[in-house]
């Protein structure tokens, strides 16, 4: 066998005999397991079918999807997308929520869908980014429909009056022509009516008997006041008829959402018929774009991606988690504990746990559903449903790929399959090398940026979103979120000249409405957190998944839960010190600035722990890439090539 093989001739010899034997499937699976993860994605990318290729011998380009269903996840994918283009050709489309508002440059890389046009019954998907081009039917060009002489003469002759906005909305040019062709017969029967009513008029002056008109009026009364109301109602613009019609919806809008919103029947029918819509709009957005791979960053059976896990599985199309979050069910649990939807009260919900004791979760003395009873009814009855609906990312993706052995330990104990499980490091473990071997160069550049003394402590803060809608907030340290943002941005302040403090509000939170309140020492900004985790000496945040982050850099944390969640995701991390209170948050504050001390030990012991919380090298996109072609190879989608991609003379 020749030497050029190094390492790759078992697995070369492997996939040869299956080849011979057409166990395809079978040999690609073994190929990948003799193979190192840093060798599996170059060895798979270049063992692919025939059928892979195009004309040309080129690679078959994959196709991935990503579903992100919160704008605080979207860097994070972003990240992990271009990992895989660095590494595998691959044409990458995003679906993401409101994708007007969050489509910024780095985006416009991939191709763009809005979460809304899942839901839209009737029409096809449109790509948000690039902008399709419209069709070739002069109807459906409303630019082109504007400018049009025949439209324009038309309009005149009905002296309407349209802005650009109101002739986009409406359907064609064969509207307006129906239109002006309706008035113009609306125009001369009554012009013929009121000729013969003025003649009727001018015989009963004379004979004084008002029966010879009454009979007239009787026959035609209908049907002219039918077309006098047409009439002035066209004449009135079509504004007019988008007033009228906008009247009509907010009325019956009113009506409804007052049903919907009010009585937890309406809510439940609600989020029943969002399920159904949803359901089927997946499925038929993938029929649509046909990836060879889903990856979503959790799988999370309250919104669509357990759906698209489901509907992928159906269609032959794999699943893989890249977690944003850690997996915590009392999240769920504390968050819905005092909704009446979420109780486990009347028969549907003593059926559905009855039949399926998975949904329910007991927590301080109540008994809870996941999803509303009737919902999560219809979700196992659609095959939409998780093993485990309390614990995140417990679905049937086909890897989870993890940061770090911490994530990993901490998913088996939720009863993770350990085969589902890879450990590949985190997606920013590159940059978070490169840039703590440059921590001083980066950390001046931000000091003299904001005019500050580089020898002083610098400290980042990830400021918590807003958590006081739609939960109980009795056990919150502040009445509302006014006043959370007050405390601590006056925390930050009280600390003076000591400190340089820098805090980057939550993708959710404005950033005015932060800025009124800075001072000398304290700067908000927008850089992405896991640019300044790195640099800095001490990392504050509210129950952050972001501080498994600072973890991995070896940067002590201030968990202050200012919520009073009390989750125990971060006790096994010795430079973690969790606090509840603003007095208590504003002393160990201090403490950290003053005592030189207590913050070299707390930077020690957090570097104790910091390689099982994270793994911090420039191969997290290789292994990314391996468990990609991995998932995809699995499903059958790339196949070894037998005739043109192997010199089966070498390995004889």
């Amino acid at each position: 066998m020749s030497a050029r093989f190094g390492g790759n001739s078992g697995a070369r010899a492997l996939i040869l005999r299956a080849n011979r034997a057409q166990e395809s499937e079978l040999a690609i699976h073994a190929a990948v397991d003799l193979l190192s993860p840093l060798k599996a994605a170059k060895f798979l990318r270049q063992n692919m079918t025939t059928n892979d290729f195009n004309s040309h011998g080129q690679a078959r380009r994959l196709k991935i999807l990503f579903y992100v269903d919160s704008s605080a996840m979207q860097a994070h994918c972003l990240t992990a997308a271009e990992l895989m283009r660095e590494q595998l050709p691959v044409d990458i489309t995003f679906m993401i929520v409101d994708a007007g508002k969050y489509l910024d440059e780095a985006m416009k890389e991939y191709q763009i869908y809005d979460h809304s046009s899942l839901f839209r019954v009737g029409r096809a998907f449109a790509r948000v980014w690039p902008m399709e081009k419209p069709g070739g039917g002069f109807a459906s060009r409303p630019r082109n429909l504007r400018r049009s002489l025949s439209l324009q003469s038309a309009l005149r002759k009905m002296r309407i009056h349209l802005g650009g906005f109101q002739v986009v909305r409406l359907p064609g040019l064969f509207l307006f022509m129906i239109t002006f062709r309706a008035l113009v017969l609306a125009q001369n029967a009554k012009r013929r009516l009121h000729q013969q009513f003025h003649g009727r008029k001018a015989f009963w002056k004379p004979s004084g008997d008002p029966r010879i008109a009454s009979s007239y009026v009787a026959c035609r009364g209908l049907l002219h006041s039918m077309l006098v109301f047409l009439i002035l109602f066209l004449r009135g613009g079509v504004g007019s008829i988008q007033r009228t019609v906008q009247r009509a919806q907010s009325g019956l809008r009113d009506v409804l959402s007052g049903l919907l919103l009010k009585t937890k029947v309406g809510q439940s029918f609600q989020q029943l018929m969002r399920l159904l819509l949803a359901a089927r709009g997946v499925e038929k957005f993938l029929e649509v774009v046909q990836p060879d791979l889903i990856v979503l960053p959790e799988d999370n059976v309250e919104t669509l991606s357990t759906i698209f896990v489901a509907k992928g599985r159906r269609l032959n199309i794999p699943s893989m988690i890249i977690p944003f979050t850690i997996p915590n069910p009392l999240e769920p649990a504390r968050y819905y504990h005092d909704n009446p939807l979420y109780q486990a009260r009347g028969p549907i919900a003593r059926r559905l746990v009855r039949r399926h004791p998975k949904w329910r979760f007991y927590h301080e003395g109540r008994d809870l559903l996941r999803q509303p009873a009737i919902k999560a009814s219809c979700q196992e009855f659609l095959g939409l449903s998780s093993p485990a609906p309390w614990v995140l990312n417990r679905g049937y993706a086909v890897s989870i790929a993890l940061d770090s052995e911490a994530q990993r330990d901490l998913y088996i104990k939720l009863g993770f399959p350990v085969e589902q499980l890879k450990v590949i490091g985190d997606m920013n473990g590159a940059m978070f090398h490169r840039v703590r071997s440059h921590k001083q160069q980066f950390a001046e550049e931000i000091c003299s940026r904001y005019g500050w003394p580089s020898d002083r402590p610098l400290i980042l803060c990830g400021f918590p979103p807003d958590q006081y809608q739609g939960t109980d907030t009795s056990r919150f340290e502040f009445p509302d979120y006014d006043a959370l943002v007050e405390a601590w941005m006056t925390s930050f302040g009280l600390v003076g000249d000591r400190a340089n403090i820098l805090v980057r509000p939550h993708p959710r939170i404005p950033l005015k409405r932060l800025s009124a309140l800075e001072g000398p020492n304290v700067r908000v900004l927008l850089q992405p957190t896991a640019e300044l985790i790195p640099i800095c000496d001490l990392y504050v945040a509210s129950i952050s998944a972001t501080i498994r982050w600072a973890i991995a850099c070896g940067v002590p944390v201030i968990n202050y839960d200012t919520y009073r969640y009390r989750y125990a995701d971060y006790d096994s991390a010795a430079g973690v010190l969790g606090v509840e209170d603003v007095r208590e948050f504003r002393s160990l504050l201090q403490r950290f600035i003053d005592d030189e001390k207590f913050a070299a030990d707390l930077k020690v012991r957090q570097r104790g722990v910091m390689n099982y919380w994270g793994q911090l090298d420039d191969g997290a996109g290789r292994r990314l890439s391996a468990l990609v072609l991995a998932a995809i190879a699995g499903a059958g989608r790339i196949k070894p090539d037998e005739e043109r991609r192997w010199d089966l003379r070498s390995v004889e």
